[in-house]
């Protein structure tokens, strides 16, 4: 084609016919922008086919592990909830009538006050997502928004957390040390407990720290702890639900 241009030029410029030639001259120049038009184009219809795919794959990927969090959160939440009626249960049992209440009981609720399950969100694909850029690939603005929005609440619930599990190191577990007996407890209820490590010492009632406020205070304390942990952990399980929502809205499934 160039070479065709080229005879035709050298024509025109032999015959002297320089508006001709012109003309010519001119409809190779556009020739050539219109052939780098259409390289652009196509190349630019290229990266946008290849950014549309990477959208669907990242989508997909944030989608098998959003579900997957939420799972795992309802399983928490659940595991709170329990908490939560142990607490309250245990809170019923203060009173001068201690030695009507089941020492098993007692116990075992005891072991629900001094435990915290933590969630443990796995999220490699939204991390590396929000910190390299990628999130960029979602178009959608509200899309980005709560997917922005989940890092946020997990950390919340981390330090609601964090707050609960000082406060068993630091204020439960050293008033209930000299309070109650771990190893009679363990004696008595543990099945992997080696009867010859059984103490020598005098017999415990372990009921007796129910007449103690201040432990009646910890578990008030611990229970109203557990109900913020509880709001935390719905309020990211409703921005899971609307996140998956989306994900399936714009699937189409």
């Amino acid at each position: 084609m160039i070479n065709f241009f080229r005879k035709i030029r050298r024509q025109m410029a032999d015959d002297n016919r320089p508006i001709k030639y012109l003309r010519y001259a001119v409809g190779e120049i556009l020739l050539v922008v219109i052939g780098i038009l259409i390289a652009l184009s196509i190349n630019n219809w290229n990266q946008q086919r290849i950014k549309e795919r990477n959208a669907v794959l990242l989508s997909n990927r944030l989608f098998v592990e959003i579900r997957k969090n939420k799972k795992e959160l309802g399983e928490q939440i659940m595991r709170i909830t329990d908490l939560q009626t142990e607490a309250k249960t245990l809170l019923m049992l203060f009173g001068p009538d201690y030695e009507q209440q089941n020492t098993r009981l007692l116990d075992s609720l005891i072991y629900g006050i001094i435990s915290t399950p933590l969630f443990n969100s796995n999220s490699p694909t939204l991390d590396e997502a929000l910190n390299t850029g990628q999130i960029s690939l979602l178009q959608s603005d509200s899309l980005r928004a709560m997917l922005y929005d989940i890092p946020k609440k997990i950390h919340r619930i981390n330090n609601y957390e964090d707050e609960m599990t000082r406060d068993i190191e630091y204020n439960i577990m050293p008033y209930l040390y000299n309070k109650i007996s771990f190893r009679q407890m363990d004696e008595e209820f543990s099945d992997n407990f080696d009867v010859n490590e059984r103490s020598k010492l005098s017999h415990f009632d372990n009921r007796t720290i129910l007449l103690e406020r201040k432990f009646e205070n910890m578990v008030d304390n611990k229970y109203f702890l557990l109900e913020t942990l509880l709001m935390g952990y719905e309020e990211l399980l409703k921005l899971y639900d609307e996140t998956l929502h989306f994900f399936e809205k714009s699937s189409g499934s």
